[in-house]
């Protein structure tokens, strides 16, 4: 089921030009972290979060809700258009 949700929600962001990989790389230079501590922090690789920052990769639910939570912000700012 969880497989099933993280595809159209991937296939959603995609469709809609959800700049994800900019807002991610914006959110992490306004708190003035590395790559390094954001992966620590949310026990990922720090290259899968450099591929999250990319747009190699797109984050699922749970990584998503974990970015927001860790940038203190909701996931709307994450794969909004208009980051603000």
């Amino acid at each position: 089921m969880r497989e099933v949700v993280d595809k159209k929600m991937n296939k959603l962001m995609n469709e809609s030009g959800f700049n994800i990989a900019r807002n991610l790389k914006i959110l992490r230079k306004e708190r003035n972290v590395t790559q390094k501590e954001v992966a620590r922090h949310l026990n990922i690789d720090v290259t899968t979060l450099s591929h999250y920052e990319t747009g190699i990769r797109m984050p699922d639910i749970d990584t998503l809700i974990a970015l927001a939570k860790y940038y203190d912000t909701d996931i709307n700012r994450i794969i909004s258009n208009n980051f603000d």
